[in-house]
């Protein structure tokens, strides 16, 4: 009877052995090393610009972006008082200018006598409006519009402002309330879509529009069913570092690295652009 024990623990060893060997953890049915291929690209997209050197959602950040050869610069649109659309991430004016209110209350000649900080002191930069920033990044770089409003009437001044300055095919707007795709795709069908969907059942319902071509996902592993309906729809998948991943690699670790290892992904969103970029230059992952 004792030997029979021992023959059932140590083949229950084995067994357990082998299942740890064998399991991914960050991709249920996908071994991590053949998730890229030769010809993959990943884009780098620079969360607010490349703001280690410059305010946040500014020209100077944006222009930096550009000088880097960063693919992509996600900026945060706001609105005005007054209606014009204005790149700022909070809703008031305290943490990143030199002045005091909520930005709803002012209008864009106000704002543009105050001064964007860096560091908590006042720079040269100003508020960007919407409309300095696509005459600068025309030609240049893809621009991803966060807006921190879902409104459709607002999309559409945006969506206007893209049309005018020719650049459909080089802005994606991201589009937290997935409601609002189709409505937004009916006024301007051109218009690049970005939903966030961060939920197996939102991405689900995002795969109904064939127009999309780019959602953001969470950084964490889906079904094999859920890459495989996006590589089959030709959507590719947007990722953001910049908390968890971001903050691995600040501390001297391979965060990115491990980012790459939950999934096959094609955008990844960073606080460190320029490094990022390097690091998938060393794999082989960006020209």
């Amino acid at each position: 009877m004792k030997n029979k024990n021992n023959i059932y623990y140590f083949s229950s060893l084995l067994l357990f052995v082998f299942i740890i060997s064998t399991w991914n953890p960050f991709q249920p049915g996908i071994n991590s090393t053949d998730l890229y291929k030769n010809e993959d690209t990943i884009l780098v997209a620079a969360h607010r610009g490349s703001h280690s050197s410059y305010p946040e959602n500014s020209i100077a950040a944006i222009q930096e972006s550009i000088r880097n050869e960063i693919d992509i610069v996600e900026i945060d649109i706001r609105q005005t008082k007054d209606g014009k659309l204005v790149l700022l991430h909070d809703h008031h004016l305290d943490r990143t200018t030199n002045m005091k209110g909520l930005l709803s209350d002012h209008t864009l000649a106000d704002i543009k006598k105050g001064y964007l900080l860096f560091k908590e002191k006042p720079t040269k930069e100003k508020i960007p409006a919407l409309e300095e920033v696509l005459s600068l990044a025309r030609n240049k770089i893809i621009l991803n519009l966060d807006f921190k409003i879902d409104e459709l009437e607002t999309l559409k001044i945006a969506a206007d402002l893209i049309t005018e300055f020719e650049m459909e095919n080089s802005v994606i707007i991201t589009i937290n309330d997935i409601k609002l795709i189709e409505a937004l795709y009916d006024y301007n069908p051109t218009i690049r879509i970005m939903p966030v969907a961060y939920t197996t059942k939102k991405i689900k319902q995002v795969f109904k529009y064939d127009f999309i071509d780019v959602v953001q996902v969470y950084h964490r592993a889906y079904p094999k069913s859920i890459i495989n309906t996006f590589e089959e729809k030709k959507i590719s998948i947007w990722v953001n570092s910049i908390k968890k991943y971001d903050k691995i690699q600040e501390k001297g670790q391979p965060g990115f690295d491990r980012l790459l290892q939950i999934k096959k992904v094609d955008i990844i969103q960073t606080n460190h652009p320029e490094d990022l970029l390097l690091f998938l230059r060393e794999k082989g992952l960006h020209p």
